[in-house]
Order: structure tokens, then sequence, then C-alpha cells
């Protein structure tokens, strides 16, 4: 594997083989680990912008 092209790519182009070439694994974290928290902060937006599926039904 002398030279290698190595070009920007798209997230969606990337492949296993172009991780394992730049030693790149992942590991998957629950939310709270991977921010360092032990609770998820309040929303600062209004409830219910959160809970409606349609702006009409507002």
């Amino acid at each position: 594997m002398g030279n290698l092209n190595r070009s920007a790519k798209s997230s969606s182009g990337w492949t296993l083989d172009d991780l394992d070439s730049y030693h790149i694994t992942l590991n998957q974290v629950d939310t709270l680990p991977f921010f360092g928290l032990t609770e998820l902060p309040r929303p600062s937006v209004d409830l219910e912008l959160l809970i409606k599926v349609n702006a009409g039904a507002m």
C-alpha cells in the first residue's frame, strides 16, 4: 500500500477500508456518557414545539 490516493470525501463516501487505512474505529456510546453528563438539560424551547408533529396542530 505505498501511495494511496487520499482525497476529500463526503461522510457517505467512506468505506470500511478507508476507515481502516486511517486507523479509525467506531464505538457506540450512550448519549449521557458521551457528553459527560448524569442527566440531560431541560429543553430551552416550549414543550409544544417538541410534541406536535404538524405545524397546523399548533
